[in-house]
């Protein structure tokens, strides 16, 4: 009973946190979505309140950074489901979801579903101890249960675990990731009514391998690009480098935070309901907002130190990426028909490079969707994303730049 209480309890955050989130902003902006919300407001609210925002939830992070270290966060959780014998600290998780909450009330470019996996995650380990065990494999349940309702991924969500979280090395945490994910999609189904969140292809299936084929280089190159700066750029980083005490940091990433959506509005929020207007209005603003604004305003955002998520975001800068290639191509008078198709190749592209998750690439995307079909075509980009991916880690290797293969807070 104490599973499918700690599974109901993740997946019931995960839809309340986006239910109350799009309240708030239908209250303020009356619009629902990020996006349309962002459209409505004028140019300088958008800043004051994104910026805003941002400072409140780097200052709410940074207070749980000093106060539990190492007690809370995507990295923690992963120790925690593993077995590693790690404290999660229940008041340090709900500080951190509340400063995403905040953050994404106030329309900032930056993930949500982090939080809500690690809510998710601290719902088990909490659970698990306060009943005699250890905690391990009811934060694993968790935290799947959580990435399955989050995204409406039930296979992806038992991927992220095995293969991002590294949970496979605890075969009990195991069974709890598998029955957890699968557990959390049926209450998100029966319960929340929850279903596929993006429409499906506009063409054949394989025309999305096609079309990915097309844009690959460019989306392997950005969204590496995004990995490394949300890696490196930092406050931390920053004040090593100019001097600068942390406030005047702080307040420089909030101001650049706020700038990218104030200038893109379309770059507001974690990016998927930008990512879904590429089905019906691709343009090259709304290309430009999630290539410039969503990875400059998520950068600036995670830099600051407000506690989010770049699963989303790194779906859509690469997705934002293949829709510029392809407007590119089209004036050129080589005419695409499916703009779209290569989008949901790219946003494949996006979290295998991104996230360095090629197996919940595969079949997150397809969920997604909606549409299993999809694995074996955007497989087959994947695969040669992988090659290319390594490929660019050989050459930054060399010239000393390489990310630490290493799980990060925003990994969700």
């Amino acid at each position: 009973m104490l599973f499918v209480f700690v599974v109901f309890v993740a997946s019931t955050i995960a839809h309340l946190f986006r239910l109350f989130v799009r309240e708030v902003i239908h209250f303020y902006s009356d619009r629902s979505g990020p996006t349309t919300a962002s459209a409505k407001l004028s140019t300088a609210t958008l800043f004051v309140l994104t910026t805003t925002s941002v400072l409140a939830a780097a200052a709410i992070g940074r207070f749980v950074q000093r106060r539990w270290p190492d007690r809370s966060g995507i990295e923690a959780i992963a120790a925690s489901a593993r077995g590693d014998r790690v404290s999660m600290s229940l008041p340090a998780t709900v500080l951190r979801v509340l400063g995403t909450f905040i953050v994404s009330a106030g329309l900032a470019s930056i993930g949500r579903e982090s939080a809500l996996i690690e809510s998710g995650g601290v719902t088990g380990a909490v659970s698990g101890r306060s009943s005699g065990g250890r905690g391990d494999a009811l934060a694993s349940a968790g935290l799947a249960a959580a990435f399955a309702s989050a995204y409406h991924a039930p296979v992806a969500a038992i991927l992220y675990a095995e293969e991002h979280l590294r949970i496979r090395q605890s075969a009990r945490a195991t069974m709890f990731v598998v029955a957890g994910a699968l557990l959390g999609q049926t209450f998100t189904v029966w319960l929340f009514n929850g279903g596929a969140v993006f429409p499906d292809i506009q063409g054949p299936k394989w025309t999305v391998a096609v079309l990915g084929l097309v844009v690959l280089v460019p989306t392997v190159v950005i969204s590496k690009g995004f990995l490394y700066l949300r890696v490196r750029v930092t406050a931390d980083s920053m004040m090593r480098l100019t001097r600068w005490p942390r406030p005047v940091v702080v307040a420089l990433f909030a101001v650049a935070a706020g700038a990218s959506v104030a200038a893109f509005p379309f770059a507001s929020g974690n990016g998927m309901e930008a990512l879904e207007r590429g089905s019906f209005a691709a343009t090259s603003t709304l290309a430009v907002a999630l290539v410039v604004g969503k990875l400059v305003g998520t950068t600036a955002a995670l830099g600051a130190g407000a506690p989010g998520g770049v699963l989303s975001p790194s779906m859509a800068v690469a997705g934002g990426t293949a829709l510029l290639v392809l407007l590119a191509v089209d004036s050129l008078g080589i005419r695409v028909t499916h703009p779209w198709d290569a989008m949901v190749a790219a946003m494949a592209v996006g979290v295998a490079v991104g996230m360095r998750s090629p197996l919940v690439a595969i079949f997150l995307i397809p969920e997604l969707l909606g549409d299993y079909a999809l694995v074996l075509p955007i497989a087959v980009v994947i695969g040669l994303a992988w090659l290319l991916d390594r490929a660019l880690e050989r050459l930054l290797l060399r010239i000393g730049g390489a990310v630490p293969s290493v799980i990060h807070d925003e990994d969700a």
